[in-house]
């Protein structure tokens, strides 16, 4: 039987362990008095990254000196992640504010490391290294 090219393809992508699910990011905006904190969790990508702009440059126009994101919790971030990013700091140096990412995801650290984004934006928080001799993460200090 030929394939079916006039069919349409689906919304969402088939993972890896078989069950559909949709890209989805969440932004928390915890305003400050003169900051405002933003918490971004799950994937970032081209199906969200104007959604993404959208909530992220209303919680930049309502701070006084600038907007602090938190992209710990973030799962995945394609280069539309990064964009985003950068479109915002230029906003926050036009306005005279900064951008601040105070806490970065493995993925997201990558990333900006793999563009060289990492010299661009005031980063705070990367996660630590990987423990190369056991493949994962170090074992906490005190």
């Amino acid at each position: 039987m030929p394939p079916d090219f006039d069919r349409p393809l689906p919304a969402v992508v088939e993972h890896v362990n078989g069950t559909l699910r949709p890209s989805v990011v969440s932004v928390v905006v915890e305003p400050g008095p003169q900051r405002v904190v933003a918490r971004v969790r799950g994937e970032i990508d081209m199906e969200n990254a104007d959604g993404l702009r959208r909530d992220l440059t209303a919680a930049l126009e309502g701070s006084i000196r600038g907007l602090d994101i938190d992209l710990s919790a973030v799962t995945f971030c394609d280069s539309q992640g990064v964009h985003v990013l950068g479109d915002l700091n230029r906003l926050a140096h036009k306005a005279g504010k900064t951008l601040v990412l105070t806490a970065l995801s493995r993925p997201v650290a990558r990333l900006l490391r793999a563009t060289g984004a990492q010299y661009v934006f005031i980063v705070r928080g990367w996660p630590p290294p990987k423990d190369l001799t056991t493949g994962g993460d170090p074992e906490p200090g005190p």
